[in-house]
């Protein structure tokens, strides 16, 4: 099979953890001829909580970039929100603005599902 791509959206701060256990078990699926790779990008109240992450949503994100995938913050969102990137956790990236990059990705051949 071919390489498939997942973004998944995170829009609201209650998702989060539905997202992240949606990007996982996508990973989880591979079969041996499989290549998967995930992306969740978050905006708008859903990145209030990532500085503030519970434990087990925080450990779940890390198991999620340990895994291979890849978890982005739009920076428009976080300016909107006052969060400073410098306080945010190792595991994430930002761009520019999420719905953007989610086009972008589309373009590039991502499939898109919202947490």
């Amino acid at each position: 099979m071919a390489e498939l791509k997942l973004i998944v959206h995170v829009a609201q701060k209650e998702r989060w953890m539905v997202g992240v256990k949606n990007a996982l078990n996508f990973l989880r699926s591979a079969e041996d001829w499989d290549t998967l790779r995930v992306r969740i990008v978050a905006n708008a109240d859903s990145v209030t909580q990532c500085t503030k992450c519970d434990r087990p949503l925080f450990d779940n994100l890390k198991q999620l970039v340990l895994d291979g995938g890849e978890i982005y913050l739009c920076s428009n969102s976080l300016r909107d929100f006052e969060i400073p990137k410098e306080r945010l956790p190792e595991v994430f990236r930002t761009v520019p603005a999420a719905v953007r990059a989610i086009a972008d990705w589309q373009a590039e051949g991502w499939l898109y599902i919202r947490a």
